[in-house]
């Protein structure tokens, strides 16, 4: 994916949010007392696909690291011409907080720095937001492609281990922890909420 890069998308205006699977990868080095950090790189870390999520943990190789890979469920933001993808990872059902009262914030015609905004850090949420480390984002380039979440999500997750330096990263498949409840609700208030006009920056729904 492509860095996300607001003042390119100023003109551009939601025309759809549906929920799609995305994928984390996250590095981990060991520390010389035996600890592990964690450390992931903005929207690099964020693909469409394993195999794309697995080439990411390859560039990021150096002696003494090891890497995660998560299946997430996240958003897929579509205007005219730019395709988004934005996960908060950290919560197992992620977006599920996200407060609804700010549905008018992701009416299809919203311009979009406004719609990422408000489903981002500092938007409407109820209680405490997640943390600004929870949510990547990043353009879609022409060739990836967002698997939509169907009736039956499935999540899944991956840690890397090493054969050799000669060799490519092996990986061990695990359970995922994650939901889809939340994005699956954030893309039915956006499917609801009343029509943008553009040209005049209202609603379009007449007032009673």
């Amino acid at each position: 994916m492509q860095n996300l890069n607001y003042s390119d998308l100023k003109n551009e205006h939601l025309s759809r949010i549906a929920p799609a699977y995305f994928f984390i990868t996250t590095r981990q080095r060991n520390a010389w007392w035996g600890t592990k950090s964690r450390q992931y790189r903005g929207p690099a870390s964020l693909t469409c696909s394993l195999n794309s999520a697995k080439k990411v943990a390859e560039s990021w190789r150096a002696q003494g690291s090891a890497f995660s890979i998560q299946k997430v469920p996240g958003l897929h933001v579509m205007s005219e011409w730019t395709d988004i993808g934005i996960v908060e990872f950290h919560t197992d059902d992620s977006f599920s907080t996200w407060d609804s009262t700010g549905s008018n914030l992701i009416a299809p015609g919203r311009p979009l720095p406004v719609v990422l905004d408000a489903l981002g850090p500092h938007g409407p949420w109820r209680g405490i937001a997640p943390s600004s480390h929870s949510f990547v984002s990043g353009v879609l380039e022409p060739n990836e492609v967002a698997e939509p979440i169907g009736k039956r999500a499935s999540f899944s997750a991956w840690r890397s281990y090493s054969e050799g330096g000669g060799y490519m990263l092996g990986w061990i498949e695990q359970h995922g922890r994650h939901k889809a409840a939340g994005v699956r609700r954030i893309a039915r208030l956006a499917t609801r909420a009343p029509l943008v006009d553009r040209s005049s920056g209202f609603d379009s729904e007449e007032e009673e």
